[in-house]
C-alpha cells in the first residue's frame, strides 16, 4: 500500500514540476514585446525615429538627426531609446524615450542638452 502511495506522489509530483516548468517557459517567452523581436526590430526602429523627428518638428520647430536607437533589453517594457542631435548643431544633443505599446508610438520623455 505504501509503495502505491509513494509511486502516486512521485508521478504526481514529477508531472506537476514539468507542468510548472513549461508554464514558466511560455510566460517568459511571451513576455518580450513583439516589436523587439528580431523580425520586427528594423520596423520598430524606423517608426521610433519617425515619431521622434515628427515630435521635434511639430513641438519645437527643429530638425533632428538620430544617431543611435536601442531598447532597454527588459522583457516588460515597451520603450525605445534614441540619441541624436539638432541638425546643424552637433553640440545640441537630444535623448528621447519612445513608448511603443499597442503600436501607438509616442514620445514619452525628451532631454535636450545645450
Amino acid at each position: 500500500m505504501k509503495d502505491k502511495g509513494i509511486r502516486f506522489l512521485a508521478i504526481f509530483g514529477g508531472t506537476t514540476i514539468i507542468a510548472l516548468a513549461l508554464a514558466a517557459f511560455f510566460l517568459i517567452d511571451q513576455g518580450m514585446p513583439k516589436e523587439f523581436s528580431e523580425e520586427a526590430w528594423s520596423d520598430t526602429k524606423e517608426k521610433a525615429i519617425q515619431t521622434t523627428v515628427e515630435h521635434f518638428k511639430n513641438e519645437n520647430n527643429i530638425d533632428v538627426t538620430i544617431n543611435e536607437v536601442s531598447s532597454s533589453g527588459e522583457y516588460a517594457t515597451h520603450e525605445v531609446y534614441l540619441e541624436g542631435h539638432v541638425v546643424g548643431n552637433e553640440n545640441k544633443k537630444i535623448s528621447v524615450v519612445v513608448d511603443t505599446s499597442e503600436d501607438n508610438y509616442e514620445v514619452k520623455s525628451v532631454d535636450i542638452n545645450v
